[in-house]
């Protein structure tokens, strides 16, 4: 645990921007595996949907 004040603030800024950054790191994973997975399925719709965003 940290004793210093300014130390004790950029750990809890630590935790939450760990928190944000898990959260987008699972949204980017999950469309991520959905474009691969429509690309594997050859859905031609699909694909151009997903590969725009």
């Amino acid at each position: 645990m940290a004793n210093i004040k300014s130390q004790i603030k950029r750990n809890r800024q630590n935790d939450k921007k760990r928190l944000r950054n898990r959260v987008y790191r699972g949204q980017t994973r999950a469309a991520v595996k959905d474009a691969r997975a429509a690309i594997d399925a050859s859905a031609p719709e699909s694909k151009e949907q997903l590969l725009k965003a």
